[in-house]
């Protein structure tokens, strides 16, 4: 009977087995020299991106305008005697140089809306001083007193808290007792009572 020989009686070839061994350990070295320079390569080619995006990106705007627009702007308070007061517009425009002062656009203030009578003013362009409460309107100024009587007018400065008005390029009224004009007025008692400048004419309607 033969017998087998077993793996372990088999002649291992050291030479051969040192040389694949010297073979790995020299991949082994070159990979561990390469390995950093790979990444270094890598890391130089982010920062390029980097840099090449920077460049390519649009150039931010500084922007030195003072303005601050507001579309819808709102500003309410109350009249010495109790009524209200609310300016609206289409469109505002704040100086930072000169916060207090805003600019509006087509502006409209109503007076006393919670009363049966509420007084409508409308205009073109106004300013609104926010320290004096001076509200300055021009360009096609319609006024409704609420009593059926209208007024044009080119101008008119409001005084907030009291409620007294002043124009100074002319007048024209239109009412239930008859048309007025004139160069200047001013509106006093709450609105009950107008006084009338230069040129005046009346024209009072037959009962």
């Amino acid at each position: 009977m033969t017998v087998a020989a077993h793996p372990a009686d088999t002649p291992v070839d050291r030479d051969a087995a040192f040389a694949r061994w010297e073979r790995r350990l020299r991949l082994i070295t070159r990979l561990r020299r390469a390995l950093p320079a790979v990444m270094a390569l890598i890391a130089l080619g982010l920062v390029g991106l980097v840099i090449l995006s920077a460049v390519r990106a649009p150039k931010l705007v500084k922007n030195d305008d003072p303005i601050i627009r507001m579309v819808g702007a709102r500003f309410q308070g109350r009249v010495e005697d109790g009524r209200s007061f609310l300016i609206g517009a289409q469109e505002a425009a704040r100086d930072e140089r000169e916060p207090h002062r805003v600019s509006l656009v087509e502006p409209i203030m109503v007076v006393g809306a919670e009363t049966a009578t509420p007084r409508r003013l409308m205009a073109r362009m106004g300013v609104y001083d926010e320290r004096t409460k001076l509200l300055q309107l021009t360009g096609d100024v319609r006024i409704d007193d609420g009593l059926g009587n209208r007024i044009a007018s080119n101008d008119i400065t409001i005084d907030t808290r009291t409620g007294q008005a002043v124009g100074q390029k002319g007048i024209e009224g239109d009412g239930p007792v008859g048309q007025v004009s004139a160069d200047s007025y001013t509106v006093k008692d709450k609105g009950d009572r107008i006084e009338f400048r230069g040129r005046v004419r009346t024209r009072v309607n037959p009962e």
